[in-house]
């Protein structure tokens, strides 16, 4: 194992929740339309950040409690863990048409709301530039320790792709860390060991522009044979 896995790693076992300092947490309220425009509002407040580096990576942590790793080649933020697939998407009837939407939770929403106060001052502070080139987007999933034993097939966890799309989202837009998701053209997800209240390490590897429309098919990758 390299020195720079080493140093990731203690990061990645920490008990301390990087998102449980923010002070900006709402409190509940049964005004459902007050707690709506209350969401809907995106105020980039004043942030402090350090940095150090750790074997030729950069660490950022800011006082709103996000952590950024940059590197040549990548840039990693720790996410929180998420919500359920089923709490994602709020079903309501069109009353002109008679038909189905599907339109983000209030859930979904004060997730991505949180995520936006946590990382838009670091970036607003380490005047970070959206992305906007074709990258390869990995997700690390270290789900919420729990007391009781579990194997590796038992243990609680979403689905495998219960986690990309709100994660992504939530790190979309000018003030954030892509401008797009359509810069994604890879994807890669795993899972890695349980901590204290569960995360998601979410990476962009930066790539050099890729035709795909005339890519073939490759069979050997589709039956494993290679990376």
């Amino acid at each position: 194992m390299s020195k720079n896995r080493n140093a990731w790693g203690q990061w990645s076992k920490g008990k301390t929740s990087f998102f449980t300092m923010n002070p900006l947490v709402e409190t509940k309220t049964n005004r459902q339309a007050r707690v709506r425009r209350a969401l809907d509002k995106k105020v980039i407040l004043p942030c402090s950040v350090t940095t150090q580096d750790i074997n030729g990576d950069q660490l950022h942590q800011g006082s709103t409690g996000g952590l950024i790793i940059t590197g040549e080649g990548f840039v990693t933020v720790k996410l929180p863990y998420g919500i359920s697939a089923n709490e994602i998407w709020r079903a309501t009837i069109d009353e002109g048409t008679g038909k189905q939407r599907n339109s983000l939770s209030m859930g979904a929403k004060k997730f991505k709301k949180n995520v936006f106060e946590i990382y838009a001052p670091i970036f607003k502070a380490l005047k970070w530039k959206a992305i906007s080139q074709q990258c390869e987007i990995r997700l690390m999933v270290q789900p919420p320790r729990k007391l009781r034993s579990y194997s590796a097939s038992t243990y609680p966890r979403f689905d495998i792709d219960n986690y990309p799309k709100l994660l992504i989202d939530s790190l979309k837009g000018t003030e954030l860390l892509f401008k797009d998701d359509n810069i994604f053209v890879k994807e890669k997800i795993e899972f890695a060991e349980p901590i204290e209240n569960g995360c998601v390490w979410l990476s962009c590897i930066f790539i050099n522009e890729t035709n795909w429309l005339d890519k073939k098919v490759n069979f050997d990758w589709l039956a494993g044979r290679v990376a």
